[in-house]
């Protein structure tokens, strides 16, 4: 059985894996001549040396608008808003968009591609955009070879465009390439902050303010990684088990903070991964997103006495 996201959604995510430059060349003129013949906004937002060849093949037609394809590089939450934003920024009324990208691994690492591939099928799944990734794997680990076929529901190449049989829904991915966080040596040194059993969310804010102001985060960074902190330890008190306590602990190279209750680990490892109820803040549920968006890290382990931690992490 094919598993597919085709028919579910309106996000057609396509794969295609590179070869030679210019049969990659003349494949996206391909696929963008179809796009316009249907009506579609075009966004190259790729390799440069690829745009410039596919705009001067096909003539720069003005439906076509060029975008740096470093605007979408970053943290797994931060990728993902970015693309949000250009279909935002570029989506027609009533209209559709083909968006063609380099997806051949980020300044972040492969770990964070490997991450923003799966979500993209979650976070953009109501959007009518047909997305065609280029993908270089030729400097690629294996697992991260398996994952670019797991994440996208649609192969295309020189035949056409097919269904994926390799093709995995966004939960089953990251439950996959999931891993249990190492200790920290950091966390075995005194901490900085210590709050036991918060009741006074300001109290916790405050003091987090007097320990950031002596840290090496600029005033932006820290004034982030409070909302991250005040977000994860709000959401502890209202879904998890009192007490709440946190931890935090700072290095010149970085600042962890552990948020500790005694309730079970959430499973669902796409919360957080894009706003709930719309991106309405009426509603609530936007907490855990917020959070992720600012901070480098965010991560959720049981604790040996049967509680739940998450780790927030930021460089410095």
């Amino acid at each position: 059985m094919v598993r597919t996201a085709v028919g579910a959604t309106r996000y057609r995510h396509e794969g295609h894996f590179r070869g030679a430059h210019e049969s990659t060349v003349t494949l996206v003129c391909g696929v963008v001549t179809d796009a316009l013949a249907h009506g579609r906004h075009v966004v190259l937002c790729c390799d440069e040396a690829i745009s410039s060849d596919v705009l001067a093949a096909l003539g720069s037609p003005p439906e076509v608008v060029c975008a740096p394809a470093h605007q979408l590089d970053g943290r797994t939450p931060v990728a993902l808003a970015a693309h949000q934003d250009l279909i935002s920024r570029e989506l027609p009324d009533q209209g559709e968009l083909l968006l063609v990208t380099d997806a051949s691994g980020t300044s972040t690492g492969w770990d964070c591609w490997m991450h923003t591939e799966a979500l993209l099928n979650h976070t953009l799944a109501e959007q009518p955009v047909q997305h065609l990734c280029l993908i270089d794997l030729s400097s690629a680990p294996e697992e991260v070879q398996a994952v670019a076929h797991q994440t996208h529901p649609l192969i295309r190449d020189a035949d056409g465009v097919h269904d994926n049989d390799a093709y995995l829904p966004p939960d089953e991915v990251l439950r996959a390439v999931a891993r249990t966080p190492e200790p920290d040596p950091l966390e075995q040194t005194e901490p900085a902050l210590t709050a036991l059993d918060i009741e006074d969310p300001r109290v916790l804010r405050r003091r987090l303010g007097a320990v950031l102001r002596d840290s090496a985060l600029s005033e932006d960074a820290a004034q982030d990684f409070v909302l991250a902190i005040d977000e994860v330890t709000a959401n502890a008190a209202e879904h998890g088990v009192p007490p709440v306590d946190v931890r935090l602990w700072a290095s010149p190279e970085k600042l962890i903070c552990a948020v500790t209750d005694r309730g079970a680990c959430f499973d669902d490892p796409l919360a957080g991964y894009g706003p709930a109820h719309r991106g309405d803040p009426s509603l609530g549920g936007m907490g855990l997103w917020l959070a992720r968006r600012s901070v480098d890290q965010l991560t959720a382990a049981p604790t040996s006495e049967g509680g739940c931690t998450v780790r927030l992490v930021v460089s410095a």
